[in-house]
C-alpha cells in the first residue's frame, strides 16, 4: 500500500502476495476504532479455503471486538482483542473439522494519545529504531514445557491451539518522540537481518512504503515464496521530547555457549595428572570401605541388665506415653461468592479470577437462564461462583488438588454430573 499520512505519524504495509502459492497466507491491516488507531499483521502456516483465510479472519475478530468494546486500559483492550480472536479461531477450528489455521500468529499495536501499547501471540517481530539503534520489542511466546521421553521442550504458543492461552502484552506502553519509526511483521527471521543494514534502510530519506518493500525484499531474497506481511510506522509532531521503551527478552546465544563448551573440551590434559588423580581417588575410597566396614577400634564389652532396672525402665516409658491426638477436624468448605460479570469478561478471564470450571458455573442452580445463547457471560449480569470447586490454593485451601487442569481437563471436557457426584462425596467425607 502507498504511504498514507495522518497528523502524528505516518505508516505503509506490505504482503508479498506475489509469492504464488503463499497468496494471501500473511496479512495486514491498519484502521481507526473508539479505542484508538490499530495496526495489525496476522498469517498462518496452513493454506485453507479463500473464504477461510486465516488472517483476514484474525483481523475480522479484533476489528469487531475493539470497534465494540471500548475499555478505559489500552492495555487491556489489546490483550482482551487477543484473547477473543483466540477463543474465537478455537471454537472455529472444534466446531468445524474441515477448518485448519495450522500455526497461526497476530501482533496488535494500539495508537492512543501518542502512546504505543501491544500485544502479540505466535511467531511474529517488533523493532523500534530510534534514528540510531534497533531495539528488538518481541520475544518468542512458549508453552508450559511439553514432556516427551528423551526430553524436556518448550513449544511456541500459536492462537487457537489452546482455549484458555494468554498472549504476550507489552509491559508499559512504549512512548515514541519525533522520528521514530515502529517496524513489524510476521515471522521472526528478521532478527538474522544485520542491525548496519537494518538501520541503513530506515535511515534513507525515501517513502516508507519503499523502505517497507526494501526490506522485504532482503529478508525474502533467500526465500522467495516466503509469505510475509509487515507495516512501517513513523512518528512526527509529537508533544514528548523523552522517548519510554521496554526492550524485549531474549535467550542465550547457543553459539557463544557452544564455542566457550568447545575450548572446555578441546584444553589439553596431562595423562600424568590424570592418573594421579584417579589413583588418589581409589586410595581414599578403600580406606572409606575399611574404615566402615573392616576397622572396630574398640572391642565389644557384654554388659548385663538387671531385671529390676529393665521393669522401671518399662513404668517409666508407661508414663510417658501420651495419648495420641484427635484428628484434626474436617476443613470448612469455602463458602459461594458473587461475580458482576464485566465489559469483554469472558470464560477465561472468570476462571483467571477464581479457577472454577466453567461446567460448575453454568449449572450452579442460582446461574440458570443467566447466559447467552451459547452459554457464554452476559455483561452486567450477577453469577455465582462455587469456589468449593475451585483449583486455588487461595479460595479452596483443603481441595483445590481435585479440580486442577489434569483432573478437569484444559477445557472443562472432564466434567460432567458423575464428576461433579463424586467430586461432592469426596468434599463431605475425604477420608
Amino acid at each position: 500500500m502507498a504511504t498514507r499520512k495522518l497528523k502524528n505519524f505516518e505508516f505503509a504495509g506490505l504482503q508479498n502476495a506475489e509469492a504464488g502459492s503463499v497468496d494471501a497466507l500473511h496479512t495486514f491491516n491498519a484502521f481507526e476504532t473508539p479505542n484508538g488507531f490499530v495496526f495489525l499483521v496476522s498469517g498462518s502456516s496452513q493454506p485453507v479455503e479463500e473464504a477461510q483465510q486465516v488472517g483476514s479472519i484474525i483481523n475480522e475478530r479484533i476489528r469487531y471486538y475493539l470497534e465494540n468494546e471500548v475499555l478505559a486500559d489500552p492495555k487491556e483492550a489489546v490483550r482482551n482483542a487477543l484473547v477473543y480472536a483466540n477463543g474465537f479461531i478455537f471454537e472455529k477450528r472444534r466446531k468445524e473439522p474441515e477448518f485448519t489455521p495450522g500455526e497461526a500468529s497476530v501482533l496488535c499495536l494500539l495508537v492512543r494519545d501518542e502512546k504505543v501499547y501491544y500485544a502479540w501471540m505466535g511467531d511474529v517481530s517488533l523493532y523500534l529504531y530510534t534514528g540510531k539503534r534497533r531495539f528488538t520489542l518481541t520475544w518468542p511466546l512458549e508453552t508450559a514445557a511439553e514432556h516427551d521421553a528423551e526430553s524436556e521442550q518448550k513449544q511456541m504458543l500459536f492462537l487457537g491451539a489452546h482455549q484458555l492461552a494468554e498472549p504476550a502484552v507489552c509491559d508499559k506502553a512504549l512512548v515514541p518522540v519525533d522520528n521514530d519509526m515502529l517496524f513489524m511483521a510476521t515471522g521472526s527471521g528478521w532478527q538474522s537481518l544485520r542491525e548496519k543494514a537494518f538501520c541503513g534502510v530506515l535511515a534513507d530519506s525515501m517513502p516508507s512504503h519503499t523502505k517497507v518493500q526494501r526490506l522485504v525484499k532482503i529478508v525474502t531474497e533467500q526465500e522467495p515464496d516466503r509469505p510475509v506481511a509487515a507495516q512501517l510506522i513513523a512518528f512526527y509532531n509529537l508533544a514528548q521530547n523523552e522517548r519510554s521503551f521496554v526492550a524485549g527478552k531474549s535467550a542465550p546465544v547457543k553459539s557463544v555457549i557452544e564455542k566457550i563448551q568447545s575450548k572446555i573440551e578441546d584444553k589439553p590434559k596431562s595423562t600424568l595428572v590424570k592418573s594421579l588423580l584417579i589413583a588418589i581417588g581409589i586410595i581414599i575410597l578403600g580406606y572409606m570401605f575399611w574404615d566402615i566396614f573392616l576397622n572396630n577400634p574398640q572391642r565389644p564389652v557384654n554388659v548385663e541388665i538387671s531385671r529390676t532396672a529393665v521393669e522401671e525402665a518399662d513404668s517409666l516409658a508407661l508414663d510417658t506415653i501420651e495419648a495420641a491426638p484427635e484428628r484434626a477436624a474436617q476443613a470448612t468448605l469455602p463458602a459461594d461468592v458473587e461475580y458482576v460479570v464485566r465489559s469483554g469478561d469472558t470464560w477465561g478471564s472468570i476462571y483467571r479470577q477464581y479457577e472454577v470450571c466453567s461446567w460448575f458455573i453454568r449449572n450452579h442452580p442460582s446461574n440458570a437462564g443467566r447466559f447467552d445463547a451459547d452459554d457464554n457471560p452476559v455483561f452486567n449480569t450477577t453469577l455465582v461462583i462455587p469456589v468449593k470447586y475451585s483449583a486455588s490454593s487461595r479460595l479452596n485451601p483443603s481441595y483445590y488438588r481435585e479440580f486442577t487442569t489434569d483432573k478437569v481437563g484444559n477445557a472443562c471436557q472432564n466434567v460432567n454430573e458423575t464428576f461433579k457426584r463424586r467430586a461432592d462425596q469426596k468434599l463431605v467425607s475425604p477420608h
